[in-house]
């Protein structure tokens, strides 16, 4: 072979081999599932895309390629910047999907001027809450046009503002890899995986008997005077041989503004914390000592007192005891938490109770034990484990020994409405 055609063949060799080389990863594929279409006729409550959250740990999602041969140029990176390029896209998204399937969705209004005759009154519309679990995204992006894919995982809640409770949740996922060059940029690729993640949730058959109900849609009663819960046997031992599974109970409890703690009281999933840990929100993150992240629903809370009650899914964790009778001065107690975050979180100090104060017509427990603004909401523990009180970080006279604040347990059930039923042992 001559010289002159050798060389154009090995250079078209080498440009196969580095193609190769250069292949853009693939994301986790999902198959779609048919979508359950509404036929005409059928009564149902419209639903829209209320709330978006997600986390941000700044961990390499995927690889962005450039360039002719897609030679790799930089690792991709889950933040807030990547998320702001297609999120307010999502609730146009999610309505497309829910017309095209004919889905019910809320009647957009062109009035100038609301009405506020019905401003009190609970909107019969469905609101739709979506967490990001997982993101996975590859790309080569060649001027206009982009190669590779994007997968999301996503977990979702329908809220009934008339009922004031959670009626559906699920988790979904979705990817769009088209296999191919579009005339597209990467922010239509997350838009499209949505899509296709949103297609899964309309394809259940429980969402549908859920919008299709009337039974689980009638508008919230008024709440029982009393929540009636199992009372956790006290432990036998000292705190400090069953200092793991107490600290499994205590969680880190993430909301708008920032971080508290919180803690178990039963094994259904309820768990205490305080009011302004949670403020204005119905749903809040809770991250066990294990990294494992749950979501929170507020049941009740109260500001003057600055509790709250919330309720989890069921675990496997073992609820802390709640001592029934009081503790008393010169006692031992232990306070558990997550100071300046879930870095520190189930971080254990020692103290001891240095006696009852009241503020404003409350009462509250005063000990030297150290607390930091993080642990709000977390438990003070007697010797034994059992809870004692609340913190409440930052009452009283800020940066003083021996001036630290708690809410009294019992106080706080009563206030909530919470009866703990069962043998009253402390």
């Amino acid at each position: 072979m001559s010289r002159k055609l050798l060389v154009p063949l090995l250079s078209s060799t080498l440009l196969l081999a580095t193609s190769a080389w250069a292949e853009v990863p693939q994301v986790k594929q999902v198959p779609e599932k048919p979508v359950i279409e509404f036929k005409d006729g059928t009564k149902a409550k419209a639903l829209f895309l209320k709330t978006i959250k997600t986390r941000f740990e700044n961990q390499k999602m995927g690889e962005m390629h450039k360039g002719w041969l897609c030679s790799k140029s930089s690792d991709m990176v889950w933040n807030k910047k990547v998320y702001s390029i297609f999120s307010g896209k999502l609730a146009k998204a999610f309505r497309d999907e829910l017309e095209s399937a004919h889905f019910p969705t809320p009647v957009k209004s062109e009035a100038i001027f609301e009405s506020s005759a019905e401003d009190d009154q609970p909107s019969e519309d469905l609101q739709v809450g979506i967490f990001i679990k997982e993101v996975n995204a590859n790309f080569c992006v060649k001027s206009a046009e982009t190669e590779g894919g994007v997968y999301l995982k996503i977990f979702w809640q329908v809220f009934s503002p008339q009922a004031q409770k959670v009626v559906y949740q699920a988790t979904t996922e979705g990817t769009y890899q088209p296999g191919e060059l579009v005339k597209t940029l990467p922010d239509d690729f997350f838009v499209n995986a949505f899509k296709a993640a949103t297609r899964n949730l309309l394809a259940q058959q429980g969402l549908y008997d859920t919008i299709t109900s009337t039974e689980v849609l009638k508008p919230k009663v008024a709440d029982p005077k009393i929540v009636k819960l199992e009372r956790i046997k006290p432990l036998d031992e000292p705190l400090a041989k069953n200092i793991t599974s107490l600290r499994a109970a205590v969680v880190t409890v993430t909301g708008e503004t920032g971080s508290g703690s919180g803690f178990f009281i039963s094994k259904e999933g309820h768990l205490l914390t305080n009011y302004h840990v949670v403020g204005s929100q119905k749903f809040l993150k809770l991250k066990l000592s294990t990294g494992r992240e749950l979501v929170g629903e507020v049941l009740r809370s109260d500001k003057t007192l600055d509790v709250a009650l919330l309720k989890a899914e069921q675990t496997e964790v073992t609820p802390l005891a709640v001592r029934s009778t009081e503790s008393n001065i010169g006692e031992d107690v232990f306070v558990l938490g997550s100071p300046l975050g879930e870095k520190f979180n189930t971080t254990l100090t020692k103290g001891i109770l240095s006696g009852y104060r009241s503020f404003k017509d409350h009462r509250y427990l005063q000990s030297d034990v150290s607390i930091l603004p993080g642990n709000s909401g977390g438990p003070l523990l007697d010797p034994r484990g059992s809870v004692l009180g609340i913190t409440v970080a930052g009452l009283g006279a800020k940066g003083l020994a021996g001036m630290n604040f708690f809410i009294p347990i019992q106080d706080a059930l009563e206030k909530l409405g919470i009866e703990l039923q069962g043998d009253k042992k402390p």
